[in-house]
Order: C-alpha cells, then structure tokens, then sequence
C-alpha cells in the first residue's frame, strides 16, 4: 500500500513537471516573438527615416516650409503696417492701432528667424543624432532578442530536467512496486511433493538458533521449511580439525539419536567439508570445525528432522591387542609412560601407544597383560620437559596425596573386550601428540594440583566425566534428511 501511494505521487509529480515544461515551452515562443517584433519595429522606424521622402526629409521641407511662411507672414504685416501708417498720418486710426501691426511685424520676423535657426539645427545636428538614436534601437532589439533566447533556453533546460527527474523517478517506483508485488507474489510457498512439513531452525553465528515465527522477518536464502524425502536421513555433524585427517568418505559410523534412546544406527560418511564452517570461528576463534554428512544406511520412520544426536566413526576396527584407559597415559620428556603398580610401588614405564578412542588407548610395547596400572600420576611426580626446551625451575610440590590413593586399572588384552579404534583429538596420547589429552607439562601439573584439592566425590565425578570419554569420534549434531527447501 504505502509503495502504490509512492507510485501515485511520483506519477503526479511527472504530470505536474511535464506540465510546467510544455507552459514553459509556450511562454518561451511568446517572449521570443516579442522580442521578433520590437526589433522588426525598430528596423521599420530606421529605414522609415532614412529613406528617400522619409521621416528626415519630411522634417527638413517642414523647416523650409516654415521660413517661407514666416517670411510671407512678414510681408503681409509690412503691408499693414504701412497703410495703418498712412491711416495714422490722415487720422483715421489711433496710435494702439499702429504700434499694435509694428508689434505683428517685429513677431513675424522672430518667429521667421526661428524657423531658419531650427533648420539650420536640423541640417547640423539633427539628422546625426536621430540617425544614431534608430540604429542604437535596432541593435537594442537585437540584443533583447538574443537575452530572451538564452533565457528561455536555460528556463526550458531546467524544466526539463524537472520532468525527466519526474519521469525517472516515476519509472523506478513502478520498478520498486513491480518488485513487490512480484515478492509478495512469491511469497506463498508451495510444497514440490506431499509429506511432512518442518520448519528450519536458522543457525547464529554465535550458536543456536532459532524456528521462523508469525510476524518474523526472513532473509534472502534463508530456509523457512523442510519436507523429509523417503529415501532417508542425513545426519549434519561438526568434526574438530584435529580429526579430519583420520575421517573420509566412506567410513562406517554408529549414529545415537537422543529422542531414541537405547538405540543405535548404523550408516557412512557421505561428505567433509573441504573449509571449515565460519560459524565456529565467531564462537571460539581457536576452534575450527567441518561440516561432515552422515548417512544413515536404512530409514527410520520415527526420525524426525532437526532432531539431536551424536556420531561415532569407526576409524579402524583392532582385534587382539593390549590396552589400558588413556587417562593413565602421561608425557614425561616428550615420551608415553605408565605408573606401574610393584607391590603397592609406582614405577614409571616407558610404553609405545598407538590409536585410541578416547576411553582407551592401544598399547604397542611397554606393558604385559595384568599389570596394574595408576589412572594419576604420584602425588612427588614432575613431568619433564622435552629436551628441546629449557628446563623450568623446579616448583614446591604440594603437600597431600600418597601413592597408595591413586587409581589403578589393569591393563587388558583385547580378546576380553575389543573396543574400536576411532579418530583422537588433538594430543589424545597417539604417538607423537601430548600425553594426558594433549596437555603441556604445566598443564599436567595444574591439573593434578586441582585434582589433589578435590574432596573424594568430586575426585570421584572428575573421574567420570573423565573416563566417560567426550571428543573422540563422537560429534554431536542435528541430524537432517534429505530434502527440499
């Protein structure tokens, strides 16, 4: 509504500056045929003076003219005067009488010297003078003329540029209403195929998300709706850069989806993204994370799109090996060891680890099957740098802690459990990598003080959580289908 009002208005602004433009235009050819006229007049009054019998000849025979008169006039008053001298001698007229045709003759004789002195002045000034005021005339009108038609020129530029301001303008709001009502058009969507209708959660660069409302403002490309393809389900996971070069396409995976508990999918990677998501740098700008595809082998009806599970891939399947809890896999001078238990006695042991899946470690050499290993390190135990650093003043060793109070475990051949090997973290005690989840010495150090402060059930919760396993294989996500948008 308020663009049809927009369009209206600029449609009356055009009418109203195509309409001062043909005024103007009118206005323009009136002014300049005036301009035409006063000058052809001046023209006219120029050669009306200067012609052969025209105003200045006039003029001059009515000088001549006047003189003869004037003289004519003398004589006829001399006359008189001389036979009202005569009447006077005899008589017969009084004195006012005779002064009164001496008084008519002296007035005629001035007046007849008038009349030579103007055409004397005349024939001197006169005709120079009106000759030169004409022709200033002329050129007058000319320049007139000129003014008026740069004037209208100018006027009818500015006029228009009003209307084709006006006309632009007008053009560009029926461009702009064509648009939406075009959007607006499109703005029903309409389902490709028959099936369920789910809304899209839109993902934040800082996390979360959020379902479009009633009311709510959408962006361009942004997915309102999905509809399930019966072809099956697509589960979005991120995977922590520290693992991408152990997953690639193809791999199998166990799927746990957390509105189906107890449960477990199989399916394979379908896809890894090639750059990391830029959502994860703006939540934690040391974290890079890739989009990685799951597909799920079979379908499963009570799936739902946007619900939330996680994915363990099966990096390597390891049957009839050794190995022990990763938690008691410690770095001591940029080598693995081991606390082993001898007779109540820690013994550090130097062990070679190979993959592990964030709850246990593989054992290459080190270790037999039934030794007894610690899950902490001895409370007196500093780990060493590695030889190529420096090595740290030595700092006081807190008091507390006994070797009798760490946890053991026991190391374990694979034939009594065999757990798959799935891609580790960063530092997830693989060769090469830190050990204790990939932490530093000071690291390690701060970690067993915090640890040795614990009361007995918090150290019994970190525990858990610790042995619980987390990174890993396992990526959490929302799981997608296929489907259309």
């Amino acid at each position: 509504m308020d663009q049809a009002i927009s369009v209206d208005r600029a449609e009356a602004s055009f009418v109203d500056a195509k309409a001062q433009y043909e005024i103007q235009v009118i206005q323009n050819t009136s002014d300049e045929a005036e301009a035409v006229l006063s000058l052809e007049l001046a023209q006219l009054n120029f050669e009306a003076y200067v012609a052969e019998e025209g105003e200045w000849e006039g003029e001059l025979a009515r000088a001549e003219e006047a003189i003869v008169l004037a003289e004519e006039s003398i004589k006829q008053a001399e006359e008189t005067l001389q036979w009202t001298e005569k009447l006077f001698e005899q008589g017969f007229v009084q004195k006012t009488e005779l002064d009164r045709d001496k008084l008519n003759v002296t007035q005629k004789s001035i007046s007849r010297d008038q009349a030579v002195r103007d055409r004397n002045l005349k024939k001197a000034y006169g005709d120079r003078a009106k000759r030169k005021e004409l022709s200033a005339a002329v050129e007058s009108r000319k320049r007139d003329l000129e003014v008026v038609r740069k004037q209208a020129a100018a006027r009818l530029v500015d006029f228009e540029s009003e209307r084709a301001a006006a006309e632009r303008e007008l053009e560009r709001q029926k461009e702009k209403h064509s648009k939406l009502v075009d959007q607006v058009s499109k703005g029903v969507l309409r389902a490709p195929e028959a099936g369920l209708v789910v809304y899209a959660r839109t993902k934040s660069r800082y996390g979360g998300g959020e379902v479009p409302q009633e009311g709510g403002e959408v962006h361009e490309r942004q997915t309102i709706i999905r509809i399930p393809r019966a072809g099956g389900m697509t589960a979005d996971v991120s995977l922590h850069e520290t693992k991408l070069d152990k997953v690639r396409v193809g791999l199998a995976c166990l799927i746990h989806v957390d509105a189906l508990p107890g449960e477990t999918f199989h399916g394979r990677v379908a896809a890894v993204a090639a750059v990391a998501d830029s959502g994860s740098w703006m939540s934690n700008p040391n974290q890079r994370l890739y989009r990685t595809e799951v597909a799920l082998d079979a379908e499963v009806p009570e799936m739902r799109p946007g619900m939330s599970c996680s994915i363990e891939v099966l990096v390597e399947d390891l049957s009839d090996v050794l190995y022990v809890p990763r938690q008691s896999v410690f770095l001591d001078a940029g080598e693995t060891v081991c606390f082993v238990s001898d007779k109540g006695t820690p013994v550090q042991r130097k062990v070679e680890i190979g993959r592990d899946n964030n709850k246990f470690a593989h054992v290459l050499s080190g270790l037999e099957v039934g030794d007894v290993v610690l899950l902490s390190p001895p409370s007196s135990w500093e780990p060493a740098p590695p030889p190529e650093e420096a090595a740290p003043e030595a700092p006081e060793v807190p008091e507390g802690g006994t070797t009798s109070g760490a946890e053991t475990a026991v190391a374990t051949p694979a034939a009594d459990a065999q757990p798959p090997a799935r891609p580790a973290g960063a530092g997830e005690g693989s060769p090469g990598g830190p050990g204790m989840g990939g932490f530093s010495a000071d690291q390690v150090k701060a970690m067993r003080e915090r640890y040795e402060a614990m009361s007995d059930e918090e150290k019994a919760a970190a525990m858990k959580r610790f042995g619980g396993g987390g990174g890993g294989g396992r990526s959490r996500g929302n799981r997608s289908d296929g489907e259309e948008e």
